[in-house]
Order: structure tokens, then C-alpha cells, then sequence
């Protein structure tokens, strides 16, 4: 490595074609300068972050078959993997999980580095779905020969399209050793026999429940995550020991997943066909590299969106269950028997007034430590759960004491007969979270303060 000095300009970045009036210009001159740009349009988008943008929202679609084709449904949208690429699926589309490739390949066009796989498995089992960009060449136009007399005497393409393309990546859970993993593979297990011997979905309601929460988990890295201010320093002295972790990264590490992949969601593939699409297991807001290669966990924002991933996810599985379940099931749902883990903080509707509307939180947190609902104003609600986003979620194996709220707005509006009547609903949060039900006689409504 050689010294430079002060103001010494070093000239080892994106080379930009010199143009300038009598430069003979030609066809490698733009594809140098196409090329540049997008070198360009690649450091922004690794300095935003990868992730999801916006949209690439994935469900079961209608058109899919039990124990027949399998399709899922995905919104337009756009994303930015590893790599810098922008990823835009400009309409909605149904994506069919088999696999067809293409007979022969024209030419490499703008992604030259994100070559799809030439296999993909597309039998039962864990998926991640992911996206990642694909090129290719629309229309024609005429090319000219030096001694053509500038008459057109053959075609090329026209465009060079950005567009994108599916896959999926197989999930191996470990089947011996300790942890969630374990759980999960005899789980599954149980669950395959379950739905062979022509189960109703409700009895296996509990199971696949607590089978999609722990995956969410897994790709969470809870359990990592867990360990680390038992021991932060069991790496090199020099490192944190907490720099990957979970599901994904795991994936990543053994080449599964690429940098030019964006996750985009879990899918379970039972021979009965999908059973459940968990999006915010893995799918992301964009998240930056972290400031620092040291101590990464505060250097950078990946935890907080891992927060916010908990969070919807737990919302998301939680309003799925009365399409299962039914809503007149719903007061007899056990947090313990349907979920692994709890987010730091959530909201459940509670049916205990109208059981058609929502759950039982007698029974919701049954076997827990709680204190009774107190009431809490709406306008703390942001703070409450954005701060949540850095703390643990909520471990259903051990008894932690947990903070239960009523909304204050939420009340009032039932008890004022406001039309149509809201749902009535609660807020958890972990215990660890500062208690926020204080008698504040100063600011609270009267009838629905808290007392000492």
C-alpha cells in the first residue's frame, strides 16, 4: 500500500466517458456510460439500505389448489437488495411456485451478476421467497454494415428491460441438538401427521400457529440475540460476538441467499398445499449498514426494524386466527398454546362484552404474571410502542410479569355509544418497559384515571 499525500487526488472510482465535440462515438462508448450510471445508482441504493420499500406484499392467492398448484399473490412494488439494485414490480402478479426456465439465454443485459439458479425446488416444505432483478431484450430495430450505404441489413434488440424474478430458498431446520429449531422440526412433524389423518383446521390451529410464530423467531434470532448480555464478548477481543444472526443471515453465510436476493416471506408447503405466508418473518423496511464493524447491534437500525417486524408480525398471524378458528372460538385462545413468544409490545381486541368481536384477555393470558388493565391516554401510544421496537420480545416459557392497558379513548368511545361501536381492544407491553398507568389527577379524564 503506497502513501499519498495531502489534496493528492486518487483516481480509482467510476470512470465516466470523456465526451467532446469530434470524438468518434460508439456503441461501447453509452454501454461504458450506461454502465457508470448505474455503478452510481448502485452506491445509493447500498447507502439507503436493503429491503423492502414499499409494496411486494405477499398472500395465498384464491387460484391456488389444495394439495394441487400452489400461488401465491404479490402487489407491486418496489425494493433495493445488497448489491445497490433497485428492484420495481410494476403491477400485481400471481406467481405460480414451479419452476420454468427460460431454453436459452440472448445475452447477460444489465445484471450480469444475478444469474438465477438453474435448479429450484418446488416440492413441500419452509421456503423464504425472495425477488431479485432479471433483464431482457424487447423489440427490434434495424443495424447498418460500414458498407451498407446506410441501409438497415440485419436486427438487434431495441430495449434492454429491468424487470425482476422469484425463487425460492429451501429451509433445513435442525433436527437434533437444542433450541427452537429442534422444536420446530418435531412440530412439524406432528403437524404433517395431523393434516394426513384429515384433521379440521381448527385442531391443528394451535400447532401451525406456534409453527409460524417459532420460524418468525428463528429468522429473529431470538434466541442469539438472547445470550448476548450474558456474554457480549465471545468472539475475538476486538469484536462483538453478535454481528450475524438468524435464520436469514444463516442463509446468507451458507450461499443460499445472495446479495442479490430481497426476502420477501416465509412460506409453509405442507402436502396438502401452502398452510400459511409469513411476510414480516423476514421482509424488511430498508435498513443501512451499521456505522461501525464493531458492535454492530448499536452501531446501526437493525434492531429497531426487527422491533417493528415483531410487532406486525405477531398482528398479522393474530388476524389470521378467526378465519381459522372462527370468531366464536376465539375467548378460549391461550397465548401459551398459540404462540412461542409475544412482541415487546402489542394490541389484542378483547371480546369479553361482545365474544364475536374479539379475544378473552382472561384467557389470552392465562398462566401469565400481569397486573390488572389500567388506563392509558392515546396519545402516549406512539412513544409506547416505538420504544418497545429495542426491547426483547415477550418468552411465553418463562413467567415475566407483563403491563396490560386499557385505552382511554378506546372506552370512552364504548361507553358514549359512538357509532358505529369501536372494537374494544387492550395493550400489552413487556414488564421491563416503564409502567405507564401512573395516577396523573393533573391530565387524565376523571372517570377513567388511575388510582394510588
Amino acid at each position: 500500500m503506497s502513501a499519498v499525500s495531502l489534496l493528492t487526488p486518487i483516481l480509482n472510482g467510476i470512470q465516466n466517458v470523456n465526451f467532446v465535440n469530434g470524438r468518434v462515438l460508439t456503441a461501447s462508448d453509452l454501454t461504458a456510460e450506461r454502465a457508470a450510471n448505474l455503478q452510481r445508482q448502485r452506491l445509493l441504493g447500498t447507502s439507503l439500505g436493503d429491503g423492502v420499500a414499499s409494496g411486494f406484499v405477499v398472500t395465498l392467492s384464491p387460484s391456488s389448489v389444495t394439495s394441487g398448484q400452489q400461488v401465491v399473490h404479490v402487489t407491486a412494488g418496489v425494493a433495493v437488495n445488497r448489491s445497490g439494485d433497485v428492484l420495481q414490480l410494476v403491477s400485481d402478479t400471481d406467481v405460480t411456485l414451479t419452476a420454468t426456465l427460460p431454453a436459452t439465454v440472448t445475452g447477460t443485459g444489465l445484471f450480469a451478476p444475478c444469474t438465477p439458479p438453474q435448479t429450484q425446488l418446488t416440492n413441500p416444505g419452509i421456503y423464504i421467497l425472495t425477488v431479485m432483478p432479471a433483464s431482457g431484450y424487447q423489440g427490434a430495430v434495424p443495424v447498418t454494415q460500414i458498407n451498407s450505404g446506410g441501409v438497415g441489413t440485419s436486427c438487434t434488440s431495441q430495449y434492454t428491460t429491468a424487470g425482476v424474478q422469484f425463487r425460492l430458498v429451501p429451509v433445513t431446520l435442525a433436527s437434533t441438538g437444542i433450541g427452537l429449531q429442534t422444536t420446530l422440526y418435531t412440530l412439524a412433524n406432528q403437524i404433517q401427521t395431523q393434516l394426513n389423518s384429515g384433521a379440521t383446521a381448527a385442531s391443528v390451529a394451535p400447532a401451525l400457529s406456534q409453527f409460524r410464530n417459532g420460524l418468525a423467531h428463528v429468522c429473529f434470532g431470538t434466541e442469539a440475540l438472547a445470550g448476548f448480555a450474558a456474554n457480549p464478548f465471545a468472539g475475538l477481543p476486538q469484536e462483538s460476538s453478535i454481528d450475524t444472526y438468524g435464520l436469514v443471515d444463516d442463509q446468507r453465510s451458507a450461499g443460499l441467499i445472495t446479495n442479490c436476493d430481497v426476502p420477501l416471506a416465509i412460506v409453509y408447503w405442507s402436502q396438502q398445499g401452502i398452510q400459511f405466508v409469513d411476510v414480516w418473518s423476514v421482509r424488511r423496511p430498508l435498513v443501512s449498514t451499521p456505522a461501525s464493524d464493531l458492535w454492530p447491534l448499536f452501531s446501526g437500525r437493525r434492531r429497531a426494524t426487527e422491533g417493528l417486524a415483531m410487532l406486525l408480525q405477531f398482528q398479522d398471524q393474530l388476524a389470521n386466527l378467526p378465519s381459522t378458528l372462527g370468531t366464536a372460538a376465539l375467548g378460549s385462545v391461550s397465548a401459551e398454546d398459540y404462540f412461542y413468544y409475544l412482541p415487546a409490545a402489542g394490541f389484542i381486541s378483547v371480546g369479553n362484552v361482545n365474544p364475536s368481536r374479539g379475544f378473552d384477555y382472561l384467557e389470552f393470558f392465562s398462566s401469565r404474571t400481569y397486573r390488572n388493565p389500567v388506563f392509558v391516554e392515546g396519545v402516549k401510544l406512539q412513544a409506547i410502542l416505538r420504544s418497545s421496537f429495542l426491547y426483547g420480545p415477550i418468552d411465553l416459557s418463562k413467567q415475566e410479569l407483563l403491563w396490560v392497558y386499557q385505552v382511554r379513548e378506546n372506552q370512552e368511545a364504548i361507553d358514549d355509544n359512538v357509532s358505529p361501536p369501536p372494537v374494544l381492544y387492550m395493550l400489552f407491553t413487556n414488564g421491563q418497559i416503564d409502567f405507564q398507568g401512573d395516577a396523573r389527577y393533573d391530565l387524565n379524564y376523571f372517570n377513567y384515571a388511575n388510582y394510588v
